[in-house]
This record gives structure tokens, C-alpha cells and sequence, in this order.
């Protein structure tokens, strides 16, 4: 072409046909979209605004995306005036102006009497648009022809029946329990008295009131459209001096209703999307903001199956009967965690501390596998925006991320769940035909291993708590098996459900666009459930398939291992015994370990002797190991316990025979035998902890030449005090040399 045209004649022509977004092509139709005027007229400041377009006119999209614009804008600008077509001058009065309120101003006045497309038309656009670019190496001008002048057909995924009924939920008010808010986009141009022309927003409204008043708590949610009008006027009235005048369309303002909500849903098994919401109220310009597929907001405690559990029962060598000491604990930089309820529960299992969201569980689990290991799961479940810069630390868990997540990307994770660990990337169509019916892109599902199927089984029946009895019975709708997640932010900024049935996976978010705090945290369960138990209507009941490789075996929840008879169902709270689920070879063999029976003096309140009468013995189960401040603290087996022995009964104030006795211990009351525990505990050594009968006569060292243990055994196949006993625990009195009795270091 060079050969035959000129340079001139091309760039014409390429100028007079790229694509500058927002459906325009060339640089005419570019202007009258952004700026309302002929590109003749345009200043330099506006020129470069459409110049930063060209390189990527979906990322440099001056109405969707102004601050990459201005990036891109400053270094056209700059490149202007290295390269000596403009003066410092011009360079630095073409930065300073505030391009983009017009921007949005010309935008607000064109856009209401646009066709409008739905939020899912406009995720299905966006990703046909890369499709055609990366798949098949269009530059974005051809893509863009190609999508809205080359008569393509694409087949879509959405359900037009599921779609409404997603529409109509978002939108019914029930589900607000009434509450409606308003807030606004807002520009206002003013021009000043010398002719210079100054411009306004609801960020400089905002920044105006806080300063004025003092208070950083200020917003612009209103509780109607006249109470937020009345405010702009005021504002007005506020800013505005002597000789000020607002020139044509210099003003506009639209309302938005609040709080705000998304919502997406899949068909897991195919990825496909078959709903998407972007937003509540009115949807009035296409592209505008998509509150699922492109806004980020933080997940919260979503977060913790898929940073925390999922890895810990995958890989992590941990299980759902696993313990993590649910007490006071701070992170390693020194601040301090707390759950949300406040309590602190003691030892509990992964599947309790999901069915309640307990934060410290869940940090700790983290901690104990590595942060590393959980970032690693969370990319692999296929999120975009995570920073491992900021990312990778222990609040992972929690949701505490630097950029967010989308609704979408979120969506599709709980989907690898849902589909048995396998991860599949969301699409919004199956297929494109050219206009001769060619297939131009067969969109067949892409998908990796992400979770062993029965790690998926695992954290989806633990799931099913949260919606039975745990954080989430409010989305419970009773004709489906549900499994899912609540999440909520600090300062209940944002709140969330991911679930699933073995249909579809559906994810709501809700939350004010400004990050204010939301009175409530009910209303995303309440879409997701109204949402949900419609489109489950008319589905045959299903349950979620457990795969091969899942046993279950009796297990204490107080230490996760194996239960022991007599000591683990006899907690003074109730029966800690209960039956778990474990994938094939994760069944525990050490039986339980944080559970012993202790024999006390009630009158000393001390571990009980030889000469404790038996009238003020009590034996009780205690915990081992735990935490004080917690809800094991009146059950703890503490040090100053383990280490005392009664001293109030004595040999002292036992009177002694007059003739000495045969040196052997009355195998019924063993002086030993204070502290029995069923597994490997660690007590002090002590001669009142060992639990087995010792015997030593004449001053042997032990019957039939043993060490003085006799039948020491402790309950449950433990030896001694829950695995170590107090030296010195044979009896030798009445003058006999003193046997070794059981050996203080002797475990199980």
C-alpha cells in the first residue's frame, strides 16, 4: 500500500477507522462521543486524551478507565514536548486540565438514549473481543469490526429464564428489608467571572464536607433523591461566588441506588455462566460500571476455605478433625486477632471452625502450612488480581487482600469446589460463527486440577454445616443440599454468600460503592436464597456424590485423634466423641491426647496421695495443653494442678503401724494413681502422676524382674500420665529400699 498511496492517505484513513471505544470508530466519531464536538475543535489536552485511546481502547477507555488514560495521556504529552511540538507551557496547561469531568458530563447527557446492553452483554463483548485477539491475533480494530460489523454469531450461555429471575431478586426490594438509599455521580463545570473555568464532582463534594466539618464519616448516601438534590444544591450554593455561571450542560447528575449488590451464576460442570448482575436499579449506559465481572472488593471470610482449608486438607497433611487452640493470638508483626463473636472456643476442629468462621482457626491453620502454600492454591483457583507482594501473609485467609477480588473470579472458585476440584474458566459462549457459518472459535471448556476429588467432598460436606447449623441457615431454602460460605469485612463494609448445590454455584456481594459501613449484612443471603430456591423449583432432588477414597472413623474433637473409652466421653461438657470424615489414609492412629482423669483431695484441692481418704477423692477429665481465656479454662488440667500433691493428708498425720508391713502397694489405690491420661501428654515428673499399678517387694526392683511398672498401662493403651509418668512411683515403704516404680520418661 505505501507504494501505491501516500503516508498521508494512510494515516487519513487509519485515523478516520480505529477503534477509540465506547462503539466509535475513527477519530471524528471519537470526538463527538467524548467531547460533544468536531475533532477540529478539539484543544490539545482533549487531543491527547483520544491518542492515549489507540494502544488498547478497552484499558485506555477515557469514561470506563480515566486514570489509565491519564497515564497514557501524560506520556503522549510528554513524548509532545521531548520530541519539540509543543512548549513547556502548553505541556503544562494541557496536564493540569480536568478533562475527564467533561468527560463524564458529555457522557451522562449521550449515553440515556444509547441501546443499552445488559451486564452480562457487556462481560460476553469483553470476552469475545480477547478471544478474537489472543486466539486469533486480531489487532483490537479488527476485533472490534469484526464484533459489530462482521456479522458474526455467537452462541451465548446465558439462561434468559435464570437471567430474570437473578434480575428481579437484585432488584426486589423485600430482599432490603426495605432499605433504600441514594447516591450520584456528579459534575459540575463552573465558570469563574474572568472566563476560566473550574470543575466539580462528588469526590470534591466529599473532600469539601469532611474538611468543612470535620467529619471523615461524611457521605453522599441519602435516604431519597430529594434529600440528595437538596445536598447538590447546597453545594452549589456553598461554592459558588458573585459572577459564576454553569454554561451549557455544564451541570449533570445521576442517582444511584444503595447499597449496591452483584451476583453470578454457573453451571460448575461446564463453566458456563448462565447469570450475571452487575448491578441494582437501572441500568443506563452500556459499559458502565460492572459491579461482578470487573469491580474489586475484598472477600473476606470466602476467603478461608480457599486460602486456608482447602490447601490444609489437600496438601497440608491436616484434616477436618484436625485442632488449632482457639485462643487469644496475635499475628507476627504483633497485632493482635480476634474472632468476630469474640469468644475463644479452646481446642477446636477445622470443620467446627468453618461452620462458625472462626478467624484464629484459621490464621493458625494458615501459619501452620505456610502462607507460600496458600497463595499458590488461591492463583490456581484461577483469581487475577491477587499481589504477592502484598498478598502473601497471614491474613490471606481472611480476606484481607491488597486489590480485591471480582464477584466472578470469586464465583468460579467455589465452582472448583463445587465440581469436584476441578477448575474450569467461566464462559459467557460456546462458539462463534463467521457470516458464512464457519466456526471461527470453538469455545470448549478450559480447565486444570486445582483439588483431589476428596478434598472437594471433604470441604463441600463441611459447607454444609455452615448452611445447617452454622453461619449461613439464613440461605438455607430445604429442598436442595446447599454447601457454601458467608463472608463480611471490617466494619461490615462488605458482605457475601458463595454456595452451591450440585446444580449451580451462585455468588452475591453487597456492599455501599463507596465503601461505607452497611447497617445490615443480611441481604446478599437473602438474594442468594430467593435467587436459588427458584431456580431450583422444577430440578429433581440431587445430593452431592461422594467419591471413592472417604472413610470415617471415631474420633475426640478436642485433639482430633482417635477417642478414648472413658475419658473423651466423659468431658464435663458432654460426650466429645464423634464421628468424622477422612480421605483414605488420613484416619488418625494416636488416640487422644488432650483428655486425662485426675483424682483430687477436696480437701486440698490438690492431685490426691496415698493417704487421701477415700472420702475426699474426686476423679474428673481435664484438659491438657490448652489455653486459659478460653472456653476449655475451667476444665484445664494447669501446671500449678499437675505439679501439687496434697498437703493436708501426710504420713504425718497418718498414724503408722507398730510393726513394719510388707513393703507392697494395695494395687487398688496405687500411690500413683492421681493422673491418667489416654495418649502422649507431657506432665512434670512427679511421683503422684503415674496411673499403672506397681509392686515391689523386699525392695526389688520391680516383680518378675520388671521395672517396678507391674500392669502400668493407661486408659485407651496410653502409658502412665497421658504418656509420661512421675519418677519414684513405686511404693518402698515400711523401710524397704525404694523401688523405680514407673519410669518418668517412659511414653507410649
Amino acid at each position: 500500500m505505501k507504494k501505491r498511496e501516500s503516508k498521508n492517505w494512510i494515516l487519513e484513513n487509519y485515523l478516520n477507522t480505529i477503534n477509540l471505544g465506547q462503539n466509535t470508530l475513527g477519530v471524528q466519531a471519537a470526538s463527538k462521543r467524548y467531547f460533544n464536538k468536531d475533532v477540529s475543535d478539539l484543544t490539545l489536552s482533549e487531543c491527547a486524551v483520544i491518542a492515549a485511546i489507540t494502544k488498547s481502547p478497552t484499558k485506555y477507555n477515557p469514561i470506563t478507565n480515566p486514570d489509565n488514560n491519564a497515564s497514557r495521556r501524560k506520556d503522549v504529552l510528554d513524548n509532545m514536548l521531548d520530541q519539540g511540538y509543543i512548549s513547556q507551557e502548553e505541556h503544562d496547561e494541557a496536564l493540569a486540565d480536568n478533562v475527564y469531568d467533561r468527560i463524564q458530563i458529555v457522557d451522562n447527557s449521550t449515553s440515556s438514549t444509547a441501546n443499552v446492553n445488559s451486564y452480562f452483554v457487556d462481560t460476553l463483548t469483553d470476552q469475545v473481543m480477547d478471544d478474537l485477539i489472543n486466539e486469533l491475533g486480531y489487532t483490537e480494530t479488527q476485533a472490534f469490526n469484526a464484533l459489530y460489523g462482521g456479522g458474526l454469531t455467537i452462541y451465548s450461555t446465558q439462561n434468559a429464564n435464570l437471567q430474570q429471575i437473578c434480575d428481579e431478586e437484585v432488584n426486589n426490594l423485600d430482599n432490603y428489608n426495605g432499605q433504600v438509599e441514594y447516591s450520584f455521580s456528579y459534575r459540575l463545570s463552573i465558570q469563574k467571572a474572568d472566563g476560566t473555568l473550574q470543575n466539580y464532582s462528588e469526590q470534591t463534594m466529599l473532600t469539601y464536607y469532611r474538611e468543612k466539618t470535620g467529619n471523615n464519616s461524611y457521605n453522599i448516601n441519602f435516604s431519597s433523591k430529594e434529600d440528595a438534590q437538596a445536598a447538590i444544591d447546597q453545594y452549589k450554593a456553598d461554592i459558588m461566588e458573585e459572577g459564576d455561571t454553569i454554561p451549557g450542560s455544564g451541570e449533570s447528575v445521576t442517582f444511584t441506588i444503595q447499597p449496591q449488590a452483584s451476583l453470578t451464576l454457573m453451571d460448575q460442570a461446564t463453566g458456563e455462566v448462565k447469570a450475571l448482575v452487575g448491578g441494582r436499579g437501572d441500568k443506563t449506559a452500556n459499559k458502565t460500571l460492572n459491579r461482578a465481572s470487573d469491580t474489586t472488593r475484598q472477600p473476606g471470610s470466602t476467603f478461608k476455605i480457599l486460602a486456608a482449608y482447602a490447601p490444609a486438607l489437600d496438601s497440608g497433611g491436616m484434616t477436618l478433625a484436625s485442632v488449632e487452640d482457639d485462643a487469644p493470638y496475635s499475628y507476627t508483626n504483633g497485632r493482635s486477632l480476634r474472632n468476630y463473636d469474640g469468644q475463644y472456643r479452646g481446642f477446636t476442629t477445622l470443620r467446627e471452625a468453618i461452620c462458625h468462621s472462626i478467624n484464629i482457626v484459621t490464621v493458625k491453620t494458615l501459619t501452620d502450612i505456610s502462607t507460600d502454600l496458600g497463595y499458590s492454591y488461591l492463583q490456581n483457583f484461577g483469581f487475577t488480581t491477587l499481589d504477592a507482594e502484598h498478598d502473601n501473609n497471614q491474613a490471606l485467609c481472611l480476606g484481607g487482600i491488597y486489590k480485591g477480588v471480582t464477584n466472578l473470579e470469586l464465583t468460579a472458585a467455589y465452582a472448583t469446589v463445587a465440581n469436584g476440584g476441578t477448575y474450569t474458566k467461566p464462559r459467557f459462549y460456546t462458539k462463534i460463527l463467521d457470516h458464512d457459518g464457519n466456526v471461527l472459535i470453538d469455545n470448549t471448556p478450559q480447565t486444570h486440577t486445582v483439588l483431589k476429588d476428596t478434598t472437594a467432598w471433604l470441604l463441600t460436606n463441611a459447607m454444609e454445616d455452615v448452611v445447617t447449623s452454622g453461619t449461613g441457615t439464613i440461605v438455607n431454602f430445604g429442598s436442595m443440599p446447599i454447601a457454601g460460605k458467608t463472608g463480611t469485612t471490617t466494619s461490615d463494609r462488605d458482605a457475601l454468600f458463595v454456595g452451591y448445590t450440585p446444580y449451580y454455584t451462585c455468588g452475591v456481594w453487597g456492599g455501599y460503592d463507596d465503601n461505607s459501613e452497611l447497617s445490615s449484612t443480611r441481604y446478599p443471603k437473602l438474594i442468594w436464597k430467593a435467587v436459588m430456591s427458584r431456580v431450583h423449583e422444577n430440578l429433581e432432588y440431587k445430593d452431592f456424590t461422594m467419591p471413592s477414597g472417604i472413610t470415617s472413623a471415631v474420633v475426640c474433637k478436642k485433639s482430633g485423634k482417635l477417642a478414648v473409652e472413658g475419658l473423651c466421653d466423659c468431658d464435663p461438657r458432654g460426650s466429645m466423641v464423634e464421628t468424622e470424615y477422612f480421605a483414605t489414609g488420613t484416619v488418625p492412629t494416636e488416640v487422644c491426647d488432650h483428655h486425662v482423669s485426675a483424682t483430687i483431695c477436696t480437701s486440698s484441692g490438690m492431685l490426691a496421695n496415698e493417704y487421701c481418704p477415700e472420702e475426699t477423692k474426686q476423679t474428673g477429665i481435664y484438659i491438657v495443653g490448652g489455653s486459659e481465656g478460653t472456653d476449655d479454662s475451667p476444665y484445664l488440667m494447669t501446671d500449678e494442678l499437675s505439679n501439687s500433691t496434697c498437703n493436708v493428708h501426710t504420713s504425718s498425720s497418718v498414724t503408722q503401724p507398730s510393726t513394719p508391713s510388707t513393703n507392697t502397694t494395695d494395687t487398688s489405690n496405687p500411690t500413683s494413681g492421681s493422673l491418667t491420661g489416654g495418649g502422649d501428654n507431657t506432665t512434670p515428673d512427679h511421683g503422684n502422676t503415674g496411673t499403672g499399678t506397681s509392686t515391689n517387694t523386699g525392695g526389688d526392683t520391680g516383680t518378675n524382674g520388671g521395672t517396678g511398672t507391674g500392669g502400668n498401662t493407661g486408659t485407651g493403651g496410653g502409658t502412665g500420665t497421658g504418656g509420661s509418668t512421675g519418677t519414684g512411683g513405686g511404693t518402698g515403704t515400711g523401710g524397704g529400699s525404694s523401688g523405680t516404680g514407673s519410669d518418668g520418661n517412659t511414653t507410649n
